[in-house]
């Protein structure tokens, strides 16, 4: 009989302090990345090196069950600041610790409050000081107004000079609406290129299909489209769309892309048949993410019909359903593809911004807020495409991490502005709030942080600022995260399974020589 799993449980002071040992554990460890002089994180997954502060917190857990739930509540400062930012998520961890402790001291033992507030007040009077730091931060803020500017915001975020540039004449060039996109590439210098047309997260099914063997990629011009989410196998093949296919080959066109769920082995020897005769189908995995959306957008860029399994039958497909792409580059796990910008493709487009910007404005989830924005972009202004590459797999995967957060906070820099950086802006206005603030302590952190593993002497440069928005986000979901410790008054957890914790702490037999006479 299978044992049931035993359920830990702490309450009162004794609780909160394991859960706020479990938060410091976490905070402590990824704070020391802060600022140019900050330590890297050396992660056992994929033997990474990294300063992410997101990535580090995923991979942070503590030994003891009460004392990883405070890990995995300040955890979410970073997760949520990720999602809506996409920067500042070690500087959302500093925050939310450096608050929690804070609130620590206004919340005595047991029942008792320090200063006679209820947990319920503190957590009121902290959105409210929240609220008016949110005020001065804004009234401090002032525009980019210059392409140098723009690189120097990348520059602070990704700690590279040459790649800083890369990416802020990116940005300046794609405007504050503009999505920059960064992916590993196995070159040795880093580059970007511009694409008009959406970006896939599939990409082709085959490798019989790879017609660039140096990119070991499907690169084609002019071709036509069919978009469907249907699995091409053994009951459904490839005749349906065979007959309107030979219409356009009658045209000269040679060459479809036939987009699917999947494809099943049979699927490719039809493939294989018919390009022997001359007649070239070229099967795409239909994208994984949000999969008929995309395929909506597909339909408003490049014509045709989308042929979704919930409403349409394969069967019926005529040659009017086929669209028409500009050029498409797909590669093992994704694919760029861009339609032709006639009058009709225009209006197509036009109306499908409307419809995303409807979902948009009803939309709850800031991850979902995210992903519309970034596809609205794609189909409005394109976007661009940061390539990082690097001498070695480990300094490419270090340099992705930071491009990743460097190319968010560009965009959100040249939409709501920047202020004093390295944790500066928060600085003056601590030094503005009165004594008793809660907040006027913990403001100080990201600048003490930095400051104390930079060298004697050193002066935060005047070019280097953050991004409002990064700050202000920051602020929000450590207030959130650290709000909610002042309720806690008990905690439990599954009990974990205690064999391998036993044999990582368990001393070693010493080895005896089996020849040895005892």
């Amino acid at each position: 009989m299978a044992q049931v799993p035993f359920k830990i449980m702490k309450i009162g002071s004794e609780a909160r302090d394991a859960l706020i040992k479990g938060a410091n554990y976490l905070g402590d460890a990824t704070k020391s990345t802060l600022g140019p002089f900050g330590q890297n994180f050396f992660l056992e997954k994929k033997n990474r090196i990294t300063n992410d502060g997101v990535t580090i917190a995923r991979e942070i857990e503590a030994r003891d069950e009460i004392e990883n739930r405070g890990v995995i509540a300040l955890r979410e400062a970073a997760i949520k600041q990720n999602d809506e930012v996409g920067d500042g998520t070690t500087t959302a961890i500093a925050l939310a610790q450096a608050i929690l402790n804070e609130i620590v001291k206004l919340i005595g033992t047991g029942r008792t409050i320090a200063n006679k507030e209820t947990p319920a007040e503190v957590r009121v009077r902290l959105e409210k000081e929240r609220l008016e730091v949110t005020d001065k931060l804004v009234a401090m803020s002032k525009a980019i107004q210059s392409e140098e500017e723009m690189i120097n915001s990348a520059t602070v975020s990704v700690e590279d000079k040459a790649l800083g540039e890369i990416i802020g004449k990116a940005q300046w060039k794609l405007g504050k609406d503009g999505v920059l996109l960064a992916e590993e590439v196995n070159d040795r210098e880093c580059s970007v290129e511009f694409v008009n047309g959406v970006r896939l997260d599939n990409g082709f099914s085959t490798s019989l299909s790879i017609n660039n063997q140096e990119k070991q990629s499907l690169e084609l011009n002019g071709a036509h489209v069919l978009l469907t989410n249907f699995v091409f196998n053994e009951k459904v093949g490839l005749a349906p769309i065979l007959e309107p296919m030979k219409q356009l080959y009658k045209t000269g066109a040679r060459h479809v892309i036939l987009f699917g769920r999947a494809f099943s082995l049979q699927a490719f020897k039809d493939m294989k048949a018919n390009a022997e005769q001359g007649y070239f189908i070229y099967p795409i995995n239909a994208p994984y993410q949000d999969q008929n959306e995309v395929m909506k957008d597909l339909e408003a860029v490049l014509g045709g019909t989308y042929v979704n399994t919930e409403s349409l039958d394969i069967e019926n497909v005529q040659l009017s359903d086929f669209g028409v792409c500009e050029k498409i580059v797909a590669r093992r796990y994704d694919a760029t593809i861009t339609g032709k910008a006639d009058d009709a493709a225009k209006e197509r487009i036009a109306r499908r911004v409307e419809d995303l910007e409807k979902q948009l404005k009803g939309s709850q989830s800031e991850f979902e807020k995210k992903t519309l924005k970034t596809r609205i972009a794609q189909l409005t202004v394109g976007f661009g495409i940061v390539k990082i590459g690097a001498q070695s797999e480990t300094e490419r995967g270090y340099k992705k991490d930071k491009a990743d957060d460097a190319v968010n906070a560009v965009r959100v820099a040249l939409q709501e502005g920047v202020v004093p950086g390295a944790g500066l802006a928060f600085k003056l206005i601590s030094e503005s709030l009165p004594e008793g603030y809660i907040l006027k302590k913990p403001l100080l952190c990201v600048y003490e942080q930095i400051m104390s593993t930079a060298p004697a002497g050193f002066e935060v440069p005047a070019w280097v600022q953050d991004p409002v928005k990064v700050l202000r986000i920051a602020l929000e979901k450590a207030c959130s995260v650290a709000g909610t410790f002042a309720t806690a008054g008990g905690a439990n957890a599954t009990e974990r399974e205690k064999s391998r914790l036993m044999q990582e702490v368990a001393p070693v037999a010493p080895q005896t020589n089996p020849n040895e006479i005892i």
